[in-house]
């Protein structure tokens, strides 16, 4: 359990490091994940809306 804990506060401190060393490569990652999931969640309801309307 304690490797998690630190596997967590390594990923937390690099993520921080990434955004200070470059912001808009940072900045550019989020975005393309935010539109990623936006397209999951959209794909997901089209497949539901066509489930119940078949």
């Amino acid at each position: 359990m304690k490797w998690r804990r630190v596997l967590w506060w390594v990923l937390v401190v690099f993520a921080l490091y990434a955004v200070y060393r470059a912001p808009d490569q940072a900045a550019g990652f989020v975005r393309s994940v935010g539109e990623a999931l936006g397209t999951v969640v959209e794909s997901i309801g089209a497949f539901f809306d066509g489930v119940l309307n078949s």
